[in-house]
């Protein structure tokens, strides 16, 4: 097959192609997913604005993985690295760059540290090989990537760009610049608020964070979020809702009505029961507020509760509301602290087994029922002497009756199942 990149087609640039930069493209290829996770983790740590949640690193990894395994098609097939059409999952980060107001110079400089990790990762293989046409790989191979994150943000840029002056254009951004300056404190009085917001502020809210747990097409994913949105307001009972973007695959929004919602409404029981959420879709919800001020409680509790939902992963319910959540997710904003204090507490009651996790899970609920086998039993569905048998071990695990250091012990228990998610977090962090 003939390379249509011009500095291929030299004999000893053909040489080094075949020999050194097509097994190379063949390993990119097997290699995106892992390697794109490292580059989001790089992210995380020297542009966290860039990836600021959950749900903007599963929009990141989805891009760089598409990128990479455009520059390993492009390597194996000899294609022109300027020519090329925006994978949509890179595209979808353009497009929430604007939503989420960050500054181009900012994704630009994304582009950058991925070409710098990538380049090091080609120059590993390339520098291992044993052909004598390793020196030529690693020259084209360099061309070549520079070439390609040059035309990546030529076209990101003018998407960025596009994107900016529709948004800025738009009722939207009015809209979303009102909800910024509620939260930040900016914005006080109440009737102003109401009438930048086209929306009443004097009336109770429930703040909802909706996301999506896996990668999607972005207009699927809006989609989703937005049928998950109106399945919750109908379970609720809501007059009025007002929704605020958080990106390509998550959507903040309030939910409200004149009267105040009951505490059997907000039942996370009865909205799984009357809701059928779309796959994939997570929602969080906070306590309800009143006023300008309850607007800003129930948004900050609900995007806790997001936070708390994403450490706990595959152990979150579909609907998770604060009040269930709050002590967990109260102490877990330090990853690093948190787990040393679970760590510290709960000692070998903090293995990461299944076994020994659900002996703490009978624990918890022991205490959350103060003490009663029994209720402990039917919450679980399990015989109460099977809780008196857990509690026994889990106090032989601890070393000590569970009478002691009782708060601290509850503390530990409600941060235990995220313990996870911490140590992910924490190894980020470091």
């Amino acid at each position: 097959m003939e390379p249509r990149w011009p500095p291929l087609q030299e004999p000893t640039a053909r040489k080094a192609w075949d020999e050194v930069l097509k097994p190379v493209a063949a390993q990119l290829q097997t290699c995106a997913p892992q390697l794109a996770a490292q580059l989001v983790e790089r992210l995380r740590v020297d542009l966290p604005a860039i990836v600021p949640d959950a749900t903007a690193v599963a929009e990141q990894l989805g891009s760089v993985e598409a990128i990479l395994r455009q520059i390993a098609q492009c390597i194996e097939i000899g294609d022109d690295p300027r020519r090329f059409d925006l994978a949509p999952p890179t595209a979808v980060i353009a497009r929430s760059g604007v939503q989420r107001n960050i500054p181009l110079n900012e994704l630009v400089r994304s582009v950058r540290l991925g070409q710098q990790e990538t380049w090091q990762w080609l120059f590993e293989r390339i520098s291992a090989t044993r052909s004598d046409a390793r020196d030529k790989a690693l020259d084209l191979a360099t061309n070549f990537l520079f070439a390609y994150c040059d035309a990546l943000l030529v076209r990101a840029e003018r998407l960025y760009e596009t994107e900016r002056e529709a948004w800025l254009r738009g009722a939207a951004a009015a809209r979303a610049a009102a909800v910024d300056d509620i939260l930040g404190g900016r914005e006080e009085d109440p009737q102003r608020a109401s009438k930048r917001l086209r929306y009443d502020i004097n009336r109770h809210h429930v703040g909802v964070s909706t996301w999506l747990d896996a990668t999607r097409d972005a207009a699927d994913a809006q989609t989703a979020l937005a049928d998950a949105l109106r399945q919750l307001a109908g379970a609720v009972s809501t007059q009025s809702n007002l929704i605020h973007p958080a990106g390509s695959m998550a959507i903040a929004a309030w939910l409200s009505r004149a009267q105040p919602f009951t505490d059997v409404e907000l039942d996370i029981a009865r909205i799984r029961a009357q809701t059928r959420l779309p796959d994939g879709v997570r929602v969080a919800v906070g306590e309800q507020g009143w006023g300008i001020g309850g607007f800003r409680r129930t948004h900050t509790e609900s995007a806790h509760a997001h936070r708390f939902a994403a450490l706990l992963g595959d152990r979150a319910d579909v609907v998770t509301r604060y009040r269930d959540v709050a002590v967990g997710a109260l102490a877990s904003t330090d990853a690093g602290h948190a787990l040393a204090f679970v760590e510290r507490i709960l000692g070998p009651l903090a293995a990461d087994d299944e076994a020994t996790y659900r002996i703490a899970a009978t624990l918890a609920v022991y205490l959350e029922e103060n003490r009663s086998p029994a209720r402990a039993g039917q919450r679980l569905t399990v015989h109460p002497n099977t809780v008196g048998y857990r509690v026994h071990q889990a106090e032989e695990l601890l070393g000590r009756p569970i009478d002691t250091n009782t708060i601290d012990l509850s503390v530990a228990l409600a941060l235990l199942p995220a313990i996870r998610g911490l140590t992910r977090r924490n190894g980020a962090e470091l």
